[in-house]
């Protein structure tokens, strides 16, 4: 089980608390505002701590005089009083309105702290007298906490000390009497009470002071944090491995630069992966197999191998990974680490490939295949898993005289195959004798296979046996049976049925023993369908079906019948050509649209214009051309097959950068032939001239055909 990796993936709205405890930044900004005191050499953070003392002071000042003009208006006994203490309140927003405005444009925001403190503490004492209530005392203490918090010890003792003398002389009597106004008229209890404001001063700055220290180790522990998390991102973007973070349904939470450029999505911003269903990217990206890493699976430090293939057949993306449990905020998600493999794999299987290649070249001595006759004899090759179920069906029908139906491509070697069956069956050394029932004109093909006599139709000089009689107690194959007319192919049947043929213009029958061979390169089924086969004869001939798989399937037998074909157009006692890495690497990649006689064909090529090497050069331009590619199926130049579209996106944008590819792919492909180029696309010069220079591409290079225009 490996180390579980704590990250936190918001998949909802946070809330307040989730904000509070969960967002570094908010929990510094809090721990600044409401810890750290201002330092005097801050004056922007100073001013904003005196706004917010104006407010606290327009607030607490208007709720104690506001009750207090309630209660008196309530009452109805002293409308003077009333009227005192409306104009009271009507002040106290006019000095903050003043203080405020001086806060804005003065240079010195500590000195108007301090006349900003010192009209608190009048304010404060006018409002104990006017609201003649006992609670309103404590606004004195709010005043020196305010003082401590801003000027810390030293301002909070100042004004300690002038609000016990607005205490002292409030509660004294002095001033001329508002009823319920003095709380006391003791000298010793003044006394407390001036002392207790000192106490409190200096125990309030000296709280303010270490809230202070502690705001900056956490301001500083904070900054600390995010450069840490930052270097953290930091290293996993710069990684050279792939590493994606999933949730506990699979939905991505976070990928890197490394696995965006390995599943193609460098174009897509990682804001608009997070959140989306990881199995559901690969699908898009038209990518198969990656069904495992979005489910839940068993987690290990041990390196696990995966292949994912395209499913419009692109190269495959080989990969290594390791499958980790991760800790998130609301349950346990995964930690995918994985790196692309693909060109090592590929480079092992090039070097395997040269070995064998160099090894089967190398060794003249030994027999062309474990699963082949004498050249003589028609050898077939291969040692692919399907040429293997193949080579089991010869040996089993070759001692049986069941009608055989060979179905495969062209060029798969059908007739070879047909020739191996009579060659290893009991009727070996008898006649074989194949026909192509496509190529026989369809008025000719009857008197082919049942002969014809002597003047039987014009043109017929002499009698004829047909290749039914010719194959006697031999085999007859039939190419392309499904090219045979649907008359012959009643008269046919009858033949396998009856075992009897008659010649076009005979009246007699003659009996005949013939193994019969069909093969075609149709789906006889879907012939049937249309109305163009008989279903009778096509049971007939399906005795045993024998599927030869193209070579496109089966490219382990390239090398094989390369050498092969090398030993079949070499002189036995020359020196067998030798052929280069890059060349059968070409012959491995290509598509093989003709199969193994095209391979033939290429093969033959090759010697000829190869000598004792074959080179790629020496390779026809459409085998270099399928490989270069397949060689680069992420260049600038190639069009992908499949791209992930993410809503909402800049159309013109998107538009202009396929239209630049294409342009530039033109002028590649023709070598910087402008005027080519533009046949390539479908457009005249003029307007692929216009659109050179629109995307900044006239300076290309290569002919721009201006005297083919002058002369047109």
């Amino acid at each position: 089980m490996g180390s579980k990796v704590g990250v936190s993936a918001p998949d909802k709205k946070p809330g307040f608390r989730d904000r509070l405890f969960g967002d570094k930044g908010f929990r510094s900004r809090m721990l600044t505002s409401l810890l750290s005191t201002p330092r005097l050499d801050q004056p922007d953070r100073l001013r904003r701590t005196l706004e917010q003392m104006i407010l606290l002071r327009v607030t607490i000042l208007s709720s104690f005089l506001g009750t207090a003009a309630w209660r008196i208006f309530s009452d109805g006994t002293d409308v003077s009083h009333l009227n005192r203490v409306c104009i009271f309140i009507a002040t106290t927003f006019l000095i903050s309105a003043i203080n405020a405005l001086a806060l804005r444009v003065t240079k010195r925001p500590e000195l108007v702290g301090y006349l900003q403190f010192f009209a608190d503490m009048v304010l404060v004492s006018c409002t104990v007298v006017l609201s003649g209530s006992a609670m309103s005392h404590l606004l004195y203490l709010l005043v020196i906490l305010g003082a401590a918090v801003t000027f810390q010890r030293h301002g909070a003792v100042i004004v300690a000390a002038l609000s016990g003398i607005s205490f002292a002389v409030i509660d004294s009597g002095v001033l001329p009497g508002v009823p319920g106004t003095a709380i006391s008229t003791h000298p010793h209890e003044i006394f407390l009470a001036y002392v207790s404001f000192i106490l409190i001063a200096l125990v309030g700055a000296s709280l303010a002071e270490k809230a202070q220290t502690f705001g900056r180790i956490a301001v500083a522990q904070a900054k600390d944090i995010d450069n840490l998390t930052q270097r953290q991102q930091a290293l996993v973007n710069d990684s050279s491995e792939g590493i994606v973070m999933l949730d506990q349904t699979g939905r991505l939470i976070s990928i890197n630069n490394a696995a965006r450029i390995i599943f193609g999505l460098t174009s897509v911003s990682a804001d608009q992966l997070n959140g989306k269903p990881f199995a559901g990217l690969l699908r898009d990206l038209g990518l198969q197999g990656g069904e495992v890493l979005g489910k839940s699976g068993e987690f290990s430090d041990e390196e696990r191998h995966l292949s994912l293939t395209h499913s419009n057949g692109g190269a495959e993306i080989h990969l290594a990974y390791i499958l980790r449990p991760m800790a998130l905020s609301h349950g346990e998600g995964k930690l995918l680490l994985f790196r692309d493999i693909s060109r090592v794999k590929d480079m092992e299987e090039k070097l395997a490939l040269h070995e064998r290649m160099a090894q089967l070249l190398s060794d003249q001595n030994e027999p062309q295949t474990p699963h082949a006759t004498s050249s003589s004899e028609s050898p077939m090759v291969g040692e692919s898993g399907a040429m293997h179920h193949v080579f089991s069906l010869v040996e089993r029908v070759a001692q049986s005289d069941a009608s055989i139906l060979i179905t495969g491509e062209s060029g798969t070697g059908k007739e070879l195959v047909a020739r191996t069956i009579h060659m290893h069956g009991n009727r070996k050394g008898r006649p074989f004798v194949a026909i192509n029932c496509g190529a026989i004109p369809e008025n000719l093909i009857e008197s082919e296979l049942f002969g014809h006599k002597k003047g039987s139709f014009t043109g017929a000089v002499n009698d004829s046996v047909g290749l039914f009689r010719q194959a006697n107690t031999g085999t007859l194959f039939l190419d392309e049976i499904g090219e045979l007319p649907l008359a012959l192919q009643t008269k046919l049947l009858r033949v396998l049925q009856e075992r009897k043929v008659r010649a076009v213009g005979d009246v007699h029958d003659v009996p005949v023993d013939v193994r019969i061979i069909a093969a075609t390169n149709r789906d006889l089924r879907k012939e049937i369908n249309q109305g163009r086969f008989r279903e009778d004869l096509f049971y007939r001939l399906n005795v045993v079906n024998i599927l030869i798989p193209p070579l496109r399937e089966r490219r382990e037998d390239i090398p094989l019948l390369v050498r092969h074909f090398i030993g079949k157009y070499c002189d036995p006692d020359a020196v067998v050509p030798r052929i280069s890495p890059e060349a059968i690497q070409l012959l491995m990649n290509h598509t093989f649209p003709g199969n193994i006689r095209e391979l033939e064909n290429i093969i033959e090529r090759a010697l000829v214009l190869g000598g004792h090497a074959i080179l790629p050069e020496h390779l026809p331009e459409e085998v270099r051309i399928s490989r270069s590619d397949r060689s680069h199926p992420d260049s600038d130049t190639s069009m992908p097959a499949t791209r992930i579209v993410l809503l909402p996106l800049d159309l013109e944008a998107e538009l202009s950068k396929l239209e630049r590819d294409l342009l530039t792919r033109a002028l590649e492909t023709t070598g910087g032939m402008k005027k080519q180029a533009a046949e390539l696309l479908g457009l005249n010069f003029r307007s692929f001239r216009y659109r050179l220079k629109k995307y900044g591409l006239s300076d290309s290079g290569g002919s721009d055909g201006d005297d083919d225009l002058r002369q047109e």
